[in-house]
């Protein structure tokens, strides 16, 4: 009923009211179940406390290439709904060529819980693997967000509650009241999960540890590095003798997040939505290519090259049909394939900044 009134609620007010999503009927008394009345005291940067205790109540990491101008809202936006824990947060600035980098290190400048780590190659499943494998802190939750969101004040306290309540979850996921896209996925991510928003999402720390122990990684170059992280989690990292379970995924209602839609009115936002879509259809390829992988392999079979698997599958397959006006954005993605390099091994290292 919570679910079904919220969804109804944003179906009327989007659009319409010029507000981050989470102030819609939200409020700030995070009343996510398990929490009510939860403490949000109106402190700086210090409440969160100290972040090198043995073990964090959070660790959550901001992937960020190219977004100087709304890193610092999303820094301040997650450490504010964070405030009541012991947390670190983890700014990876991948392939920017903005100032990205120095935002993240006046955050910590200014007090932050904040650690900074550079990546010279811009490509965020890379971004993801070194998150997982070499850069975590130990904590009691994982947490993911994007440099150019802002998430909802109690977004990390309603994860945390649904991840406590039920140990069948593997990862939670927020959803936004921004974008026309993730607008109307919202109801589907609500009502029966098995999507994971690269926007905002929480991991369990057992979950990632398993990954880690199996050397299990994201390839370097795939696009649709969140939805294939979702795809381990839905199967609880066994495709081959594990069904599907979305119940493994779910969203969260209270757990929210806004960003700046693109314009097609704006030149550069035209651009951003023309290269964004080239890239969709690169990610149709890589669906299907993932497919052929994981459920003849697993995902140990998964290759270290997103680039490398696609040529292989395109060479055995062909490529996957499209509606015919999504045709010359499939030859474009085919043919930046085609010249793809592979990165220096150098390049995809996470090195300190901060």
């Amino acid at each position: 009923m919570r679910v079904e009134a919220y969804i109804i609620a944003r179906r009327y007010t989007y659009g319409l009211l010029p507000v981050a999503p989470y102030r819609i009927g939200l409020g700030s008394g995070c009343n996510a179940p398990g929490i009510e009345g939860a403490h949000m005291p109106e402190q700086g940067p210090a409440s969160l406390g100290d972040a090198r205790v043995a073990e964090l109540d959070w660790n959550v990491a901001i992937y960020c290439a190219n977004e100087a101008e709304q890193l610092r809202e999303a820094i301040e936006t997650v450490a504010a709904a964070l405030r009541q824990y012991r947390a670190l947060i983890t700014v990876i600035v991948n392939g920017s060529r903005d100032g990205s980098l120095e935002v993240a290190r006046t955050a910590v400048r200014d007090g932050w819980p904040v650690e900074v780590f550079q990546i010279k190659a811009g490509d965020k499943s890379n971004a993801i693997n070194q998150f997982i494998h070499a850069l975590r802190s130990p904590a009691r939750a994982y947490g993911a967000v994007d440099g150019y969101v802002s998430v909802g004040p109690c977004s990390f306290s309603a994860m945390q509650a649904r991840l406590q309540a039920d140990p069948h979850i593997l990862a939670v996921t927020g959803n936004a009241g921004t974008g026309r896209t993730m607008h109307l996925a919202a109801p589907e991510t609500l009502l029966t999960g098995g999507r994971l928003h690269g926007q905002l999402h929480a991991l369990r720390p057992d979950f990632l540890d398993r990954m880690a122990a199996r050397s299990i990684r994201l390839p370097v170059g795939l696009y649709r590095g969140d939805g294939l992280l979702g795809s381990m989690a839905a199967h609880n990292l066994a495709p081959l003798t594990e069904q599907w379970d979305s119940a493994r995924l779910p969203g969260v209602v209270e757990a929210t997040f806004a960003f700046q839609s693109l314009s097609p009115l704006k030149a550069r936002s035209l651009q951003r939505l023309f290269h964004r879509k080239v890239r969709q259809m690169r990610g149709v390829i890589e669906n299907a290519a993932i497919k052929e992988v994981i459920y003849k392999k697993g995902y140990e079979g998964l290759p270290g090259s997103a680039d490398d698997m696609l040529r292989q599958h395109v060479a055995a397959h062909g490529v996957p049909r499209v509606a015919a006006v999504d045709r010359v954005f499939q030859r474009l993605a085919l043919r930046q394939l085609a010249r793809a390099v592979q990165p220096d091994p150098a390049d995809l290292l996470a090195h300190r900044a901060s």
